[in-house]
């Protein structure tokens, strides 16, 4: 990079110069230029005079913009540009003999220019560069070359957390045809240069690299970004919905049973779930390794949703059971407890007369009442009858309470448990 700069200096200052002696170069000048410099030029070789040395490509990578990143086809394209920039020992001249032209643009298939060719394309593997390039030559041998190009390139994709995932794709250009002994690939910048970066919609570019490795016997230059996904469009059309089919899929437990709807209702919060998990896996890559959590998470709630499927059903055949068929006491007991018979102070009781007073248990009979103990005790022996008389209607009542407290609490602890570890990650 130190280099680099000396060099622009020193360009600098020849063109001062030259402006100050020469007001301006003509197109006798500019002609006469290109013809002594290429006149013996062959761009099969190395321009460096040493042929045993290396020639020093420094590489600074810009981004215009992301054009798309295809989760499914593990794909990464965008615009960008790679500001290219050696030393030619053959494109050199005393700007004096020319008018003062202390700058030349030439084609870049008329000259030598190092062959970067991308390495991890998508489709056909290409060279770097198009017809209209032009390769800015100084009159100190500097040579600057801007290829601008839509590049696509593969990129590994770990959808674990999504849709808060992080993307880190890599682009590889590789100068093939030369060892790392001849072309040298040097990277200007540790990272992009993001000046002229327009925001994309859905990612967020979180970090850059650039890195150079040698594969083989060539040198490589690595294009390292790291794209943090934008959650927002995700998560109200999918996540969210989600999690609302899964509360409303709970409410089947207070619609009342003599709708006739119940079992339809269910079924129909079941099928939404499946299009959804349908929906979703359709905007994911064909992986098994590693498997997105929302799967897990979609996975849970169709489980969820079949469980409160035979849940209903069976408890229509508890509310329509025959009513002579008795409660067992266990599911009395249970009864009993969960609707908190002692809290209310209900008391069940019990027929058994004190020898030592005109006393029941659970009621106490005065001595100037005993002639209407007859009618009394009538009255007792309906109320304790009422108290203990639960019927398969309320037992289903019970179980669909139950039922609607256990299913929302899975609901809501299964996208909590969900949220709480993408988003960690």
């Amino acid at each position: 990079m130190v280099k680099i700069s000396k060099e622009i200096l020193l360009t600098l200052f020849v063109t001062f110069a030259s402006i100050s002696i020469v007001h301006a170069a003509s197109i006798n000048d500019t002609k006469t230029l290109l013809s002594d410099l290429l006149t013996d030029y062959n761009k099969e070789v190395r321009p460096i005079q040493d042929q045993f040395a290396a020639i020093n490509v420094t590489i600074i990578a810009y981004m215009k913009s992301i054009q798309e990143f295809d989760e499914v086809q593990e794909k990464f394209s965008f615009v960008g540009a790679l500001a290219v920039t050696w030393l030619d020992a053959i494109m050199v001249w005393n700007p004096y003999s020319y008018g003062g032209l202390w700058q030349l643009p030439v084609s870049y298939k008329d000259v030598w220019v190092p062959e970067l060719i991308l390495s991890s394309p998508s489709k056909a593997v290409n060279t770097l560069g198009k017809s209209w390039n032009k390769v800015r030559y100084y009159a100190n041998g500097l040579a600057v070359w801007v290829p601008v190009d839509l590049i696509e390139s593969t990129c590994s994709v770990n959808v674990r957390n999504y849709p808060f995932d992080t993307q880190e794709c890599v682009t590889s250009f590789n100068s093939m045809g030369y060892e790392e002994s001849e072309v040298l690939l040097i990277p200007g910048q540790s990272e992009f240069d993001l000046s002229i970066y327009q925001e994309n919609s859905l990612w967020a570019i979180a970090k850059t690299k650039v890195n150079v490795q040698t594969v083989g016997a060539s040198s490589q230059i690595d294009l390292v970004v790291s794209l943090k996904r934008k959650p927002s469009f995700v998560v109200i059309n999918v996540i969210l919905p989600i999690l609302f089919l899964s509360l409303l899929n709970t409410l089947v437990f207070i619609l009342v049973p003599e709708s006739g709807e119940r079992v339809s209702y269910c079924v129909t919060v079941l099928l939404a779930v499946a299009v959804f998990m349908t929906i979703v896996s359709d905007m994911l890559p064909r992986s098994s390794e590693p498997v997105p959590l929302i799967s897990y998470k979609l996975m849970m709630d169709m489980i969820i949703s079949s469980l409160i499927v035979v849940v209903t059903i069976l408890n229509l055949r508890v509310y329509n059971k025959d009513k002579s068929r008795p409660v067992p006491t266990w599911l009395r007991s249970l009864y009993h407890i969960l609707t908190c018979r002692k809290c209310k102070n209900t008391k069940v009781f019990t027929l058994k007369r004190d020898e030592n007073s005109s006393k029941i248990k659970g009621m106490t009979l005065h001595e100037d009442a005993t002639q209407d103990m007859g009618s009394k005790f009538r009255h007792l022996k309906d109320a304790i009858k009422n108290v203990d008389d639960i019927t398969w209607k309320q037992i289903s009542f019970m179980i669909d309470w139950i039922s609607f407290i256990l299913f929302t609490t899975a609901s809501i602890l299964s996208f909590i448990c969900f949220v709480a570890t993408t988003y960690s990650n």
